[in-house]
């Protein structure tokens, strides 16, 4: 009997104990709390632990002279008491102030910090005793720089404040944007790839024009962001309007029908647009061709001005209709000059003054030993056929290249260029035939199958490998293709076309509106692509489709050739 009895008491102290092991735990949470500054106050408990969802009451008590302004930290609130139930670890800023302090607030333009300083220390706090000295520091974000104080205005870096009252003061920040490089560069390195055709279909303007060959990619009201500057394309010989699309900062836009501009001259449409500093002001200008289909005209210029902008023609050259421009320093005097051509006839340059006057040079005057075409008043040849033209140091010697193309010789008779060429350039001012680099003959490219190219339109220039050595991109039109070429950087100014190899799909089939090139990083993984202007081409002349849009064309290097995106 004692023994049974023995058994069954053991049994209910082993299940008696297992109740006790299986009981949870109740968690708890740490609290602190810190006053800011020290020694302003106090609170009635600074720290302790506290089991899950304990009522927790604070109270702030202000020190002589101070007053309880907030709490910060893991709760943000004004009351006081704070009252609140625990279910994490707090750490909590009981924050006073000053009965006289006042309050300092930063409205930053563009993108930058500013360093606010009391003394020799370093602070963080937006208020301040009333007659305190602060020393404020603009730090700009990586390819920004300081401007200006707003307000008060001032050019000071750093610059001293002192607190009398509430006050704000505004700072501006700039991105650093360089526009006295040629136009290939600003372009094909430095232009975003915006959604222009959708951009303008958003604000009203027609689907049916691309806009692509006469769109200025600038910032042009100065406020770090690029804007953009059109002239919707009419019909030949009717003057076009002029329009400045702005940036909210946000790369959407705005039409500013209140933009400072004045235009001195009726203008047609252009066939190309190109962004640089000709004035040597800082700021963008934009300089386009006028004229086609048989419209004569002198350039026009966007000139930025001290009250905006105005537009004017320029240069002292004859009427022409120039089917291309590009910019550069061609006589290595710091300025950008510009090439205008119109296959041939009429061709050359507008010489910088450095002040965005020009004086004009003919294609014979610069380049000195063409043996055959059109012949210039100074009884020089010029090759006929240069519809297209880029400049850009290539070989990276420090004086820029011109490349020309466009349609090209079909018997060796011809004076036209055997393809695209690089005439390379020594800083002397002058080019020379005898000195330039032919990309491929056109006459024996193996992969357009067996179509001729009637006109090389665009290049693009940049090392695509990594190697040290720059390559270029082509892109020409045929009669019933579209045809794009990867021509090889092998140094010592030589080239090796390896479309074929390196390019697939290079032949563009039932498609329209091909016109400008690139050969850049458009989506910032490291492999550089070839691609179009922008990322949407309007295709207003599509049989298929008179006002829709097609995505554009897209090649990346993969390490080892290109592989097609679109």
């Amino acid at each position: 009997m004692k023994k049974y009895l023995l058994i069954v008491l053991l049994v209910g102290i082993w299940e008696c104990e297992d109740d006790k092991n299986d009981k949870p735990s109740i968690p708890t949470y740490s609290l602190s709390v810190t006053i800011s500054p020290s020694g302003t106050g106090e609170v009635n408990l600074v720290e302790g632990v506290f089991e899950e969802n304990e009522q927790i009451e604070l109270t702030a008590i202000a020190a002589q002279h101070y007053q309880f302004h907030n709490w910060t930290g893991s709760i943000e609130s004004t009351d006081n008491p704070l009252n609140f139930s625990i279910t994490q670890n707090l750490n909590l800023i009981a924050n006073f102030i000053d009965v006289n302090m006042r309050a300092l607030t930063l409205d930053i333009l563009g993108e930058g910090t500013v360093e606010k300083r009391l003394g020799d220390s370093l602070v963080n706090v937006t208020t301040f005793l009333d007659g305190s000295n602060i020393e404020l520091t603009a730090i700009p974000d990586n390819n920004w720089y300081f401007d200006y104080w707003v307000t008060p205005q001032n050019i000071e870096n750093p610059t001293y404040v002192e607190i009398s009252s509430d006050t704000t003061i505004i700072v501006k920040f700039m991105r650093n944007y360089n526009y006295k490089i040629p136009s290939h560069d600003w372009e094909n390195y430095y232009m975003p790839w915006f959604d222009l055709a959708n951009i303008v279909s958003e604000l009203g303007f027609s689907k049916a024009d691309s806009y692509n060959t006469n769109s200025a990619y600038a910032d042009f009201n100065s406020d770090g962001y690029i804007d953009i500057m059109i002239q919707p394309n009419v019909n030949d010989g009717i003057p076009v309007n002029t329009f400045f699309l702005i940036n909210n900062g946000d790369n959407t836009f705005y039409v500013d029908n209140d933009f400072p501009f004045t235009q001195n001259a009726s203008v047609i449409s252009s066939r190309k647009t190109i962004v640089g500093d000709f004035n040597n002001d800082g700021k963008p200008d934009v300089v386009r061709p006028q004229g086609g289909h048989d419209y004569l005209g002198l350039p026009q210029i966007t000139l930025s001005t001290d009250q905006g902008y105005l537009i004017q023609l320029i240069g002292d050259g004859p009427l022409i209709q120039p089917h291309t421009v590009s910019s550069g320093d061609i006589d290595n005097d710091g300025d950008l000059d510009l090439f205008f051509a119109q296959s041939g006839e009429f061709d050359g340059f507008l010489i910088n003054n450095g002040d965005a006057t020009f004086q004009w040079q003919w294609i014979s005057e610069i380049i000195n030993d063409f043996d055959a075409g059109h012949i210039y008043p100074d009884g020089n040849y010029g090759y006929y056929g240069i519809w297209s033209s880029e400049i850009t140091d290539v070989d990276e010697d420090g004086f820029v290249d011109l490349i020309f193309g466009g349609s090209y010789k079909d018997e060796d008779y011809d004076a036209n260029f055997d393809g695209p060429t690089i005439f390379w350039g020594d800083g002397s001012g002058s080019y020379y035939n005898s000195n330039s680099t032919t990309l491929f003959d056109s006459r024996e490219i193996n992969y357009s199958e067996g179509n001729s190219i009637s006109l090389s339109h665009d290049y693009a220039v940049n090392d695509v490998d990594g190697d040290g050595i720059k390559d270029i991109a082509v892109f020409s039109e045929c009669s019933d293709i579209f045809l794009y070429h990867f021509i090889k950087g092998a140094g010592n100014r030589q080239f090796v076309d390896m479309t074929s190899e390196l390019l697939p799909d290079n032949v563009i089939y039932n498609s329209n509106n091909h016109v400008w090139i690139l050969m850049r990083d458009i989506d910032e993984n490291g492999l550089i692509d070839i691609v179009e202007g922008e990322p949407v081409i309007s295709i207003q002349w599509s049989p298929q489709n008179q006002t829709g849009y097609r995505s554009s064309l897209r090649w990346e290097w993969n390490g080892n050739s290109f592989t097609k995106i679109n």
